[in-house]
């Protein structure tokens, strides 16, 4: 079996809850070896997002159990993105929000054996939802850039899950060193160049206009790579992609647990087309892309 999580938790709820809802009540248009565990994201107005910039006004506490709550009904887990690297205890603190949305996670959690998630960056952050949130699972996020398999071990040991460096995604030889390939997360399409020697720059300054609540002003200097011109017009052929073969190899013979679909801050039609390509059978594929692009779940 293949487990993916699925991005845009809060970016594109209705696309996500018409998707869901189509596995949960159209099994026969997917994939009989796939399974969808869980969506990832954050919430506007918290700080301490990272990764990717969730800016916006704070939406309502009310709203955030809701949405909690209807994914939880559809059967996934929701894994909210901590990942801010100037998360700091004083930051942690002042993040009044960020604290009871954790707490709504907790409190909404799937029953059994795959709660609600927290993915996180900094030490601080780490213990705070330790010691407040035990139940919580909690990844340790691609973000750290884990260099070497030494490394990856290592945070293996002291989390349920950790999410691969995407520059380790084809080396297989590294992955088959992984001591529980279960407790993997590796990413699937990723949408950066191998070896990106500004992704440390770009995460940090990420990280900074979160917490001053203005958009990065990062511009990447890398010159458009195939995979920017969408998913099915250049991503396939991206130097970190997996295709479905890779990832049933992955899953099949090495043993990795999880995969995730990348797709915070892209738009619409690359998630649309990812989810096809990895999760329905492609004589579905012109009919649930078309649903998906037209109608609303909410």
């Amino acid at each position: 079996m293949v487990s993916y999580t699925l991005p845009g938790m809060t970016e594109f709820p209705d696309l996500n809850l018409l998707f869901l809802s189509f596995y949960r009540d159209a099994r026969d248009i997917f994939f009989d070896d796939v399974a969808i565990e869980s969506v990832y994201g954050g919430f506007p107005g918290s700080p301490l997002c990272g990764g990717r910039n969730n800016l916006g006004e704070a939406i309502s506490l009310g709203d955030v159990e809701k949405c909690l709550v209807r994914y939880r009904n559809l059967g996934v887990a929701c894994n909210v993105t901590f990942t801010n690297q100037l998360a700091t205890s004083a930051a942690i603190e002042r993040d009044a929000y960020g604290k009871r949305i954790l707490s709504l996670l907790d409190e909404q959690s799937l029953d059994g054996d795959l709660p609600n998630g927290v993915i996180l960056y900094t030490d601080a952050m780490d213990e705070y939802a330790q010691s407040t949130h035990p139940r919580l699972r909690r990844i340790s996020s691609t973000t750290k850039q884990l260099p070497s398999v030494e490394a990856t071990n290592r945070e293996i040991d002291e989390f349920d899950r950790v999410v691969l460096n995407y520059n380790l995604t084809h080396d297989e030889q590294a992955i088959s060193s992984i001591d529980h390939p279960e407790k993997l997360e590796v990413m699937a399409n990723e949408y950066c160049t191998l070896g990106c020697p500004y992704r440390t720059e770009h995460y940090r300054a990420t990280s900074e206009s979160q917490i001053k609540g203005v958009p990065c002003a990062f511009e990447c200097k890398h010159k458009p790579a195939p995979q920017a011109w969408g998913f099915l017009n250049g991503l396939i052929e991206g130097d970190v992609f997996l295709k479905n073969d890779q990832i049933r190899h992955y899953a099949n013979d090495l043993g990795v647990g999880s995969f995730k679909i990348v797709g915070r801050g892209l738009s619409r039609y690359d998630v649309i087309d990812s989810y096809l390509y990895y999760l329905v059978k492609p004589e579905h594929w012109y009919e649930v892309r078309d649903y998906l692009i037209h109608r609303s779940y909410l």
